[in-house]
């Protein structure tokens, strides 16, 4: 039992405002972005991360053994496999091996056969690189490892990559913008395919900022029909979850109970909408995957709710339905706070710490519960109010005898007052062995 009502229903008019506005924000953000920062999953055509770094280290091997080349986490590694030894591991450290030259040493006399050239000697060792090409197989064509840039003042500017490629819709910095980190997206609609793009996009970048200075990290390619129909499955899966939750509401509560319910469901997925387009974050298929987690998040905090509004009204028969609103919000008011927190706690270190799909997932579910805690509180409760036929009742006492406040009958310009308010309960009949130990 709360042992202080919250006026939340004396609010609703502002909750109202504060939501319209924020979808307003929405909309003009919409047409003044034109539209939504769509993923290559949504949108056909190419989409490539890379960096530009120096190579910082050159190896060759010259041996009739296999020699395969890695890097992880900085940790250089090398895999020799042979018909007569065996598999050997050899892994050179950032901590043992401080400086590039360090570790081009210890690999030239350490694994037999290999030879590794120091290109930029005093480079740290922890700026070594993990690119798209490894692991590799050493031969005795060089092959080279890229070195992250440290200088905040030598760097390329994402100006530099647009006047480049041209023909890209979409050109942004990946972390800070001295790691020259770049995400790029070219349309397909010429017909060309993914090896194709790919080629001019790599010719291009190799004539302006060296052969040997473009790591590729990561490259998608999704098809105009592939991406067509993953956009149809997903506003079907979206529109079917909303169905089948107005019919469990529905059949648990009643019609204004789950009206009031979609309505909120729909208001949470606006504004988590809004927060995307006003922020410019990419909507990919883990966009869709934060929608419905929000849906159903946000869906039980709710149901928490109009569930303790429905056990109030059969013991509070008398009273009006703005103060059992108050006192039943009130109620579950911890509970809320405490489920919201703890969610909290574990989304907001994934997104500030994290990246990639796993970041935006996490910004996406800490917006959606913040919004979802509000809505279940202020929004919810007062479209119930505006849903609901039954207004108010005057009161006198309770049905087990215990004296209550007194209210007046209100419309919906009005508020009733709820001074020491005091929610009765009902006992319980207790049988067999508890009710001998009474």
């Amino acid at each position: 039992m709360a042992k202080r009502i919250f006026q939340t229903t004396k609010y609703r008019f502002l909750a109202l405002a504060l939501s319209a506005a924020f979808l307003i924000a929405g909309i003009v953000g919409f047409v003044a972005f034109g539209g939504f920062n769509l993923g290559i999953d949504f949108q056909s055509g190419f989409s490539q991360s890379f960096q530009i770094a120096p190579a910082v280290l050159e190896l060759t091997y010259s041996g009739d053994e296999t020699v395969t080349l890695d890097v992880v986490e900085s940790n250089v590694t090398l895999v020799v496999r042979s018909s007569t030894t065996g598999v050997k591991y050899h892994e050179f450290s950032t901590s043992a091996y401080p400086t590039v030259q360090d570790i081009a040493s210890a690999i030239s006399n350490t694994v037999s056969n290999v030879q590794a050239n120091a290109l930029a000697p005093q480079a740290a060792s922890s700026s070594i690189i993990s690119g798209f090409g490894l692991p590799a197989t050493l031969s005795t064509i060089p092959f080279k490892l890229n070195g992250a840039n440290t200088d905040r003042n030598d760097y390329v500017s994402i100006n530099e990559i647009r006047e480049v490629l041209t023909e890209a819709s979409l050109v942004q910095i990946v972390g800070e913008e001295y790691r020259q980190i770049f995400q790029v997206r070219l349309g397909s609609d010429t017909g060309a395919g993914q090896e194709e793009i790919a080629a001019m996009v790599s010719e291009k970048l190799k004539a302006a900022f060296g052969d040997s200075n473009i790591v590729v990290l990561q490259t998608d390619f999704v098809g105009p029909k592939f991406s067509t129909t993953l956009v149809t499955s997903s506003i079907i899966a979206a529109v079917v979850t909303v169905v089948l939750i107005l019919l469990y509401v529905w059949f648990r509560f009643k019609i204004s109970y789950a009206l009031a319910a979609i309505i909120n469901l729909i208001h949470d997925i606006l504004a988590l909408v809004a927060f995307i387009i006003l922020f410019q974050l990419e909507v990919s298929s883990t966009t869709i995957a934060a929608l419905l987690t929000i849906i159903g998040y946000s869906l039980n905090n709710v149901i928490v709710i109009f569930d303790r509004i429905r056990e109030n009204r059969k013991i509070i028969k008398d009273m009006d339905l703005l103060s059992m609103i108050n006192v039943s919000v009130s109620q579950s008011l911890s509970r809320t706070i405490f489920s919201s927190l703890t969610t909290m706690l574990a989304v907001l270190p994934l997104a500030i710490l994290a990246s990639g799909s796993i970041q935006l997932f996490a910004i996406e579910m800490a917006f959606g519960v913040a919004v979802g805690a509000y809505s279940s509180n202020f929004f919810a409760p007062a479209i119930l109010f505006w849903t609901t036929k039954r207004k108010g009742l005057p009161v006198s006492k309770a049905s087990n005898g215990e004296k209550v406040a007194q209210f007046e009958v209100v419309n919906d310009e009005e508020e009733a007052p709820i001074e020491d308010l005091s929610v009765p309960t009902v006992e319980r009949k207790l049988k067999g062995k508890r009710k001998e130990k009474k």
